[in-house]
């Protein structure tokens, strides 16, 4: 995904970094200039009246005078509800190699545009849901106060894609990847993730990665570790459209935040195994079904079905709408 942001009167496209190293070295290139084609439209139209504007005044015409050259078509950006999916989860952790037996940091979240109009996706907020994943250790049980709720889901952490609405746009077809960590991850997995859109950085107990160039997403709530790791055993992942401001406390002693269900985009619920069911953390009229991988750091990720034209499935159950992967596969759009 490109990132494009206003700096006074000028359209600038936030230059990135790519060697194909582990991690990469604390040094940013200068934001440089965009050519109108370059722009996405919905920037440029913006960007364009901004110039027109002050050439107007320059030249003693009135700015508020049509230009018949403008761009015809200018298709206006929409919100995330209904034009934004998961594409992708890679949660399992890596196969042990290169004597890392649970390697995890290369774990990351994909979401893609399926609107004919782009998205505003700055303030999106994401996170995963609370409960186990199944029965892992002996005795235990389902069910919990934060599962299976009709009215709210709950997330033990959020994290915000920085800026208003309108300051991220994600143009149609395109993806945005939210990495663990942004690196290469070699040689302990085969996922490169250096070109990541966003990642999440934990900076409370100094044992994070934090890259140079990718920027951070927002933590608003946070309930893991030293690292943000969702369980390898099948995580729930939530995306919100909605003020981080009401998000609410859900109480008890160590608490999530709550949102209501209509503020839901999209989810994707992932369990232990075939007979986990009974742990589900949604309630069915948020998502009625639940994908699982053959076990853990087994290097695969679950990745959105595509029906017979190409476009992704979504009938609001992860059991139905997703498929297992045997190599995750995130797509770097500005790669292409």
């Amino acid at each position: 995904m490109k990132l494009v942001e206003i700096e006074g009167d000028e359209i600038v496209e936030i230059n990135r970094l790519g060697p194909s190293v582990c991690c990469r070295a604390a040094e940013f290139h200068r934001p440089r200039r965009m050519s109108p084609s370059k722009v996405p439209p919905a920037v440029a139209l913006y960007g364009l009246m901004l110039l027109m504007g002050a050439c107007a005044q320059q030249d003693g015409a009135d700015p508020r005078a049509q230009d018949d050259t403008a761009e015809p078509g200018i298709v206006e950006p929409v919100m995330p509800m209904g034009n934004l999916l998961i594409e992708e989860v890679y949660y399992s952790g890596a196969i042990p190699t290169a004597g890392a037996e649970r390697y995890y940091s290369d774990q990351f979240i994909e979401v893609m545009n399926v609107a004919d109009a782009p998205v505003m996706v700055g303030g999106l907020i994401l996170g995963d849901a609370p409960g186990i994943a199944g029965g892992i250790n002996r005795g235990t049980t389902p069910g919990g106060p934060y599962v299976n709720d009709p009215d709210y889901v709950y997330l033990s952490s959020a994290w915000r894609i920085p800026g208003e609405p309108q300051d991220v746009l994600l143009q149609p077809g395109e993806t945005l990847v939210i990495a663990q960590d942004a690196a290469t991850h070699h040689p302990y997995s085969p996922v490169n993730l250096l070109d990541a859109d966003y990642e999440t950085f934990v900076s409370e107990y100094g044992e994070d990665f934090d890259d140079a160039v990718v920027p951070n997403l927002e933590s608003l709530w946070y309930g893991a570790g030293y690292d943000w790791l969702v369980t390898v055993f099948g995580p729930t992942i939530v995306v919100l459209s909605m003020d981080a401001a009401d998000l609410e406390e859900a109480g008890g002693p160590y608490p999530p935040v709550r949102a209501p269900v209509s503020a839901v985009v999209d989810t994707m619920e992932a369990l232990m195994d075939a007979g986990s069911g009974a742990y589900k953390r949604l309630h069915s009229t948020v998502d009625s079904g639940f994908i699982h991988v053959s076990g853990t750091y087994t290097g695969e990720s679950v990745r959105r079905k595509r029906d017979g034209t190409g476009a992704l499935i979504d009938t609001d159950d992860s059991g139905a709408d997703f498929e297992v992967s045997s190599m995750p596969d995130p797509d770097f759009d500005s790669q292409r």
